[in-house]
């Protein structure tokens, strides 16, 4: 059964402490699809037909080429000053996201061979908002101190308590306008069962085909990701704190801003039937079950006959170790393309006709692009060039340069970048690689 179901996804993990220590992963949206399974016949049967009709959507977005740009607001919420993570880890984050997402990681060199045919630059990117809801200028960093030291998952509750750190009311920050910003709540997460650390979570998007009359609406206030501090960034001086080696290379959000736009864990979450579960993507092999942070690339747990392929554990969708996971499939690319532009689509208002060689008020060409050497500016008619990374940092100035300048770019650092005229009326994104 193919079956694309947009994942609550509760991203945590258990560690025993001793000399044998185990890992194991553990994801309470398992439990919410079985409890459906068994209270709603034909609910397989539903899911597969919805299945099918989002997919046939989902491949018409893989079609454009438009780069969207997702605003984002990281709030910071702390107790004890270990969790107000610096501007630095958060800009070292927001690079990882964009690396990831576009592909230009430098262990993209490491996805198998069986697998490069359908790794995918997703043509997502994400930039920290410049504007708050009030109009006011931002970093898009929002510290608040709290007076409680953890904010709690409740395994046991009929409610998804870890949501207290999205109201005042309870300790936490209010979401900014949730339709139109990726809201990232960075907290202290507590577990209630000993030996369990929640890592993080995601909410999927309201309205999409595959929740149709299966579960209740989410509320906007709550949409978005919480992610445990010691996970954020791979300079976080925190990133050990947690007892848990093997998650300090930011690819905790990876996984989550994934479930937030509508992918499901590789092995399908256990849905109905071991092998026989998917994650609703054609491209990603089935799996019994996930990699549980082993980095075992040896794994084959499903015999799919003709063409079987081994597991995919450096998909960013399994669990595994942050320097293990480095791609995205060309299926989830377009699902999550899908979910952007059906129901997530305020996050990129205005961007319609955005893309990697024809940009929003680009009035200058570049070649080649993506570069890693050289670039030649056509179009350019002198004067000074001003390079910015997606956080908005300077990164480079190229002064008085002639009309159609060639620019050495081989000493700047790898990733995703906008070149612009000194007034900002001329830009475009520039790609090294």
């Amino acid at each position: 059964m193919k079956c694309f179901l947009a994942s609550v996804a509760l991203f945590f993990l258990s560690t025993v402490q001793g000399l044998n220590a185990q890992v194991t992963g553990m994801c309470a949206y398992d439990l919410v699809l079985q409890k459906l399974a068994a209270s709603h016949p034909g609910f397989e049967e539903s899911c597969s037909s919805l299945h099918a009709h989002t997919v046939r959507e989902a491949q018409r977005s893989v079609r454009s080429n438009t780069v969207y740009e997702l605003p984002v607001v990281f709030h910071i919420v702390w107790n004890d000053p270990s969790e107000n993570l610096s501007d630095d880890v958060i800009f070292d984050q927001l690079e990882i996201l964009n690396r990831d997402f576009r592909r230009l990681n430098p262990d993209a060199d490491q996805t198998r061979e069986v697998f490069l045919d359908v790794a995918a630059d997703t043509q997502i990117e994400f930039v920290l908002a410049d504007t708050d809801p009030e109009g006011n200028p931002t970093n898009g960093i929002n510290r608040f101190e709290t007076n409680r030291e953890t904010f709690d998952f409740d395994l046991f509750s009929q409610t998804i308590t870890l949501d207290e750190v999205k109201s005042s009311a309870t300790g936490g920050v209010d979401a900014w306008n949730t339709n139109e910003y990726l809201n990232i709540w960075v907290c202290n997460i507590g577990s209630t069962l000993p030996g369990v650390q929640p890592f993080g979570f995601a909410y999927p998007p309201n309205g999409a085909p595959n929740w149709e009359g299966l579960f209740p609406t989410i509320a906007d206030e709550v949409q978005g990701v919480v992610v445990h501090y010691t996970t954020v960034g791979s300079n976080n001086p925190a990133g050990l704190d947690d007892d848990f080696p093997g998650n300090e290379g930011g690819r905790t959000l990876t996984h989550e801003i994934g479930h937030y736009l509508g992918l499901r864990h590789t092995w399908g979450d256990a849905f109905f039937n071991g092998c026989s579960a998917d994650d609703g993507i054609t491209d990603t092999p089935n799996i019994s079950s996930n990699n549980n942070f082993a980095c075992n690339f040896n794994l084959n747990t499903c015999n799919e006959g003709e063409g079987d392929l081994p597991d995919m554990g450096e998909n960013y969708m399994d669990y595994n170790q942050d320097d293990c996971l480095n791609v995205f499939t060309l299926g989830q690319k377009a699902a999550m393309r899908f979910v952007i532009e059906n129901f997530r689509p305020d996050l990129v208002e205005g961007q319609i006709n955005l893309s990697v060689q024809n940009p929003t008020r680009a009035t200058f060409s570049l070649y080649p692009n993506p570069a890693n050497q050289a670039i030649t500016v056509e179009g350019f008619t002198g004067g000074d060039l001003l390079l910015y990374d997606l956080t908005g940092r300077m990164v480079a100035v190229f002064s008085q340069l002639p009309p159609h300048p060639t620019v050495q770019v081989d000493h700047l650092p790898r990733g995703v970048f906008v070149l612009s005229d000194r007034l900002g009326v001329a830009q475009h994104r520039l790609v090294l690689q």
